[in-house]
């Protein structure tokens, strides 16, 4: 864990001592995890706090105002003004909400193991199996990775100073021996 005053450039020492140690043919150390419970063969590589969010739209619906007045012709047509605007606000704002976008922002508690992902935000432990990822995408100028799945879950968003660390062990679980050859990485190696 970071022990000096910048743990953003702690984390990308560590992150580049990492990738050259590995790309060099030395098994990153294991760390003991605590909490979640490993699988037989399972070895944990990182522990941090992340940011994470989910990218989703909702459904587009919205719940239509239909109001009914009995009166003059002037109120009549005055609830109905009313009414309308209302219910146009509420799709205007249904369609803002249908857009997909990062939502559902939390803080968490990551751990990178052999296998998966697994985090806390708080309401339960998670994992995100190497083998369920689709897509990969590490944006280390951003200090932000993205992981897509096949599993028909929305795409995860996870970022702060552990970022090229995390996306470095997610490579190598992913991509495989190649995971050298990533551009995107190629300043770890630098």
């Amino acid at each position: 864990m970071p022990s000096t005053s910048d743990p953003w450039q702690w984390w990308w020492n560590h992150a580049r001592r990492s990738a050259r140690a590995f790309l060099a043919g030395q098994d990153p150390p294991a760390i003991a995890i605590f909490g979640p419970v490993l699988g037989d063969e399972e070895q944990g590589l990182l522990e941090a706090d992340v940011t994470l969010s989910f990218l989703y739209g909702c459904d587009g619906t919205y719940a239509r105002s239909d109001y009914f007045v009995v009166g003059r012709p002037a109120v009549m047509v005055g609830a109905l003004a009313v009414s309308a605007a209302i219910n146009r606000r509420r799709k205007v704002a249904a369609r803002r909400d249908a857009q997909p976008r990062w939502r559902d922002h939390q803080n968490i508690h990551v751990w990178s193991t052999t296998d998966r992902l697994i985090w806390d935000g708080g309401s339960g432990l998670e994992s995100l199996w190497y083998g369920d990822v689709a897509g990969f995408y590490p944006e280390l100028d951003s200090w932000t990775l993205t992981l897509a799945t096949n599993a028909g879950h929305p795409p995860v968003r996870v970022q702060g100073p552990a970022v090229p660390l995390l996306s470095l062990w997610t490579a190598t679980a992913v991509l495989g021996q190649r995971w050298w050859q990533d551009p995107r990485l190629a300043t770890l190696l630098r």
